[in-house]
């Protein structure tokens, strides 16, 4: 892993992207109204930095009204906690087949309430509708995450970077990326990847992610091997079965002696 740099900060209502804490986001991939708002009471007591609403798997999908209307239950539960608003259909590893148009319809309809903090949106769809995007968003308050995501194959160290650049050149607010990984030589290079990006062109925070057996590794360590931010969970059903319950991952930290890393 290559020397520390310098991280750029985004701030999100009181959280800090690139700040001297580790974020960690607990996904909520709830199925009904009732459910959503036991899960976020739920998880609001273990403190997370951020909640990630993975409304693909909401009843009603992608209906606005019933969204909203429970996006206003889940607004006042969180509070001040920041809510990464994020639809995925069945390309993207979503649950339902719906289509693009259905997919920002949602978009508008939801990041017009002011409810929502940070929007997710796929570099696939192009920098030019991305970019119409981050414009209305930031018209709106919101912060753009542009993601990719290769749960199959995975990247190597240049296409890793490749990908970094072209989401920050597409506009991202935070740039976020999640490859497979096979071993600890291949999150090693993920990481130097990630690394050389921050010392050569990025200048936003990252989120990073690695799926296979040394996924924990990554959730664990990574704000040494270059993320700003995990996903977690909180007792409930996990949006990903790697995901570590947040209490076990700050465990595991200050048993390292390690809340923050240095960077």
């Amino acid at each position: 892993m290559m020397e520390n740099v310098k991280r750029p900060q985004v701030q999100v209502r009181d959280v800090v992207f690139g700040g001297e804490s580790y974020l960690l986001c607990v996904p909520l991939v709830s199925r009904t109204r009732e459910q959503l708002i036991a899960d976020a009471q739920s998880i609001m007591a273990s403190r997370p930095d951020l909640i990630e609403w993975r409304v693909d798997y909401y009843e009603g999908y992608p209906q606005p009204a019933p969204i909203l209307e429970a996006l206003a239950a889940l607004r006042e539960i969180a509070g001040p906690t920041p809510i990464i608003f994020t639809s995925r259909h069945a390309e993207e590893d979503g649950l339902l087949d719906i289509t693009a148009e259905d997919k920002f319809q949602l978009i508008d309809e939801v990041s017009g309430t002011g409810m929502i903090d940070l929007v997710d949106i796929e570099l696939q769809y192009g920098a030019t509708q991305i970019a119409k995007w981050r414009d209305l968003l930031h018209a709106r308050n919101t912060k753009l995450i542009v993601s990719t995501h290769n749960f199959k194959t995975g990247w190597k160290p240049k296409q890793i970077r490749e990908m970094l650049l072209s989401e920050q050149q597409a506009g991202a607010d935070i740039v976020k990326l999640v490859t497979r990984v096979k071993n600890v030589r291949e999150l090693a290079d993920l990481s130097d990847a990630i690394h050389e990006a921050r010392q050569t062109f990025l200048h936003v925070p990252v989120i990073a992610g690695a799926v296979g057996s040394v996924s924990p590794l990554m959730r664990v360590m990574g704000d040494c091997l270059g993320s700003d931010m995990t996903f977690v969970s909180a007792g409930g059903k996990k949006s990903h079965a790697s995901q570590l319950h947040i209490d076990d991952l700050r465990r595991l930290r200050e048993r390292l002696d390690a809340p923050p890393f240095p960077r």
